[in-house]
């Protein structure tokens, strides 16, 4: 069964790529359940590439949203039976959004990147039980250009100090039926941006000079659900519920609000992994996010929810070497962008779809 959960851990990868939104990882501790080597070390690397596309009938705006990639790293140390340590490099959160030049007036562009380092330690009761917590370190840089109220649209660019947070959680196992479910919360963490801000010449603002600006931002904490079970021989069943607390994020400075969203998300996964033999396994799945506030938050998100399928397989040999990796084909729910310039304007997105690959490079020693 353990090939069966290493290609469901690939499967889980690809489809958070696929999520068109700022969610673009998972935070999950799938690592911390690893199998080691000799010396009780495993190390991976993954790499994620994602298309999302919305698609509106106007003839002057084409997709915004913009293709990106993803990169991951992490290392895992068992002490002994009870205590083992992790470190997780990933970009957990992201938007890659443009509107074609001419048109700003549905919502301008924006691009920011964030990078994080979690540490974090286990504890095996012996029971079947275990816990674990750690710390989060989170930094932001990027730059965003959109109507901010009757200021007309202002172009923001900055970048962040080093923000910390903290994760807690349980699981329990039943090793013997491949059974494991684990819960985990990750808080909030607060960043501090140093930024400029530059008023957009008429018509799409008032003009001005560039302003230095301060502000702060407080990502959203969220809840993982993972589990999965035997339940057939060389069969797993598995999934994950992911709940993050989106209402209330802002991006606001002295000159107005450029981001405000209203409603949380959801994440489901269900999925079945196959074991074929002692090198080979596969798997498939379904993902479904919920939809968002229509019409929507920010013209920065012209899509809401997801329904996505994935299909994954792996490697691993004797020597510790494992290679897995997913494809995933989604469906981005349909949006309403209302123009902010234009009272009763809007653009509506819909046919919208996304492409999403990953891969993950183990080795146990």
């Amino acid at each position: 069964m353990k090939i069966a959960v290493t290609a469901s851990a690939a499967l889980l990868a690809s489809t958070s790529l696929a999520s068109a939104d700022l969610n673009r990882t998972n935070q999950s501790m799938r690592i911390l359940f690893e199998d080691v080597g000799a010396s009780g070390n495993y190390v991976e690397l993954s790499y994620g590439y994602a298309s999302p596309e919305a698609n509106t009938s106007s003839s002057i705006v084409s997709n915004p949203l913009q293709s990106y990639n993803q990169a991951g790293l992490g290392f895992l140390h068992r002490f002994n039976d009870q205590l083992s340590f992790a470190i997780i490099y990933d970009q957990p959160f992201g938007a890659a959004v443009s509107y074609p030049g001419g048109t700003p007036f549905f919502g301008g562009n924006a691009t920011f990147e964030t990078e994080s380092f979690t540490f974090v330690g286990r504890y095996e009761f012996g029971n079947g039980f275990s816990a674990h917590a750690g710390l989060r370190t989170l930094y932001v840089d990027g730059s965003i250009f959109t109507s901010v109220g009757a200021t007309g649209f202002v172009d923001l660019t900055g970048d962040s100090d080093i923000g910390f947070g903290g994760l807690i959680g349980v699981a329990y196992e039943i090793p013997d039926i491949a059974l494991r479910v684990a819960l985990t919360y990750n808080s909030t963490i607060d960043v501090t941006f140093d930024a400029v801000e530059t008023p957009a010449p008429v018509p799409f603002g008032t003009g001005g000079a560039a302003v230095n600006t301060t502000f702060d931002v407080e990502f959203p904490d969220s809840i993982n659900l993972d589990f999965q079970t035997g339940i057939a021989e060389d069969t797993l069943l598995f999934g994950g519920i992911r709940h993050t607390f989106w209402d209330g994020f802002t991006l606001t400075t002295t000159r107005g609000n450029y981001v405000g969203f209203t409603s949380d998300s959801t994440e489901y996964v269900i999925g079945f992994g196959r074991q074929f033999n002692e090198n080979w396994s596969g798997s498939i799945s379904y993902t479904h996010r919920t939809n968002g506030t229509i019409p929507s938050d920010t013209a920065l998100a012209p899509t809401t929810g997801l329904d996505s399928l994935t299909v994954a397989g792996s490697y691993e040999n004797e020597n510790g070497l494992v290679i897995s990796g997913g494809v995933t084909y989604g469906v981005p729910g349909d949006q309403i962008v209302q123009n902010p310039l234009v009272p009763g304007g809007q653009l509506t997105f819909d046919d919208n779809e996304v492409f999403g690959v990953g891969m993950r490079v183990g080795f146990r020693f």
